[in-house]
């Protein structure tokens, strides 16, 4: 059996990024993998029964006019974090695993990951989906879809301190590969030098 190559394989062969990825989550170096997890339909349903609810309660509770000025208030926030959640994004390039949940998400520096493997989690640990906190200190980004599968990065922050990211996918064994081929195409010093104080 052939031992599978270390080469650094562009994620553009597989999937090329769409405007919002090119501009915000271009990485460094080559980005090796590329995600965009969308909201299922139960999601979408959900918001969309905030918003109609929310419209009823303005027009219930002050008539005509003040329900007016509920809806032009209300109804564009909820829009907005309809829009900012209906999308998990991940990259890995050779610099940093970014995560965005909407505009939210770390990028963890790939030599600041002290370990990784992929873990089968209870969504009610954390309480449901979309940008969760355990009660172990552990962040969790996940959405509806992933099969309760997820990567889990160990690493270390600008200061020092151990962080903890868990990351929904339904393509967790890859997103751990390609997290894999980043740390072993670093350089033998970028361990030392990638988290200086005041780093992101």
């Amino acid at each position: 059996m052939a031992e599978e190559s270390n080469a650094l394989v562009p994620a553009e062969a597989a999937r090329p990024p769409d405007p919002y990825e090119k501009r915000y989550m271009a990485g460094e170096g080559t980005v090796l993998y590329r995600d965009k997890h969308r909201a299922p339909w139960q999601l979408h349903a959900i918001f969309a029964a905030a918003m109609a609810l929310h419209v009823s309660l303005a027009l219930l509770a002050g008539g005509a006019a003040a329900g007016a000025i509920g809806i032009a208030t209300g109804a564009p926030l909820l829009a907005l974090v309809w829009i900012l959640f209906a999308v998990l994004r991940v990259t890995v390039s050779e610099g940093h695993v970014n995560v965005q949940y909407g505009l939210f998400g770390p990028r963890i520096p790939i030599a600041a990951i002290e370990h990784a493997e992929v873990i089968q989690y209870d969504w009610k640990d954390f309480g449901g989906w979309g940008i969760r906190y355990s009660r172990h200190g552990e962040w969790m980004y996940n959405m509806p879809g992933d099969g309760g599968r997820a990567v889990r990065i160990v690493w270390h922050d600008a200061r020092g301190k151990r962080r903890v990211t868990c990351v929904g996918s339904p393509h967790a064994d890859e997103l751990l590969r390609q997290i894999g081929h980043a740390r072993k195409a670093l350089p033998a010093a970028a361990a030392r030098t990638a988290l200086k104080p005041g780093d992101p």
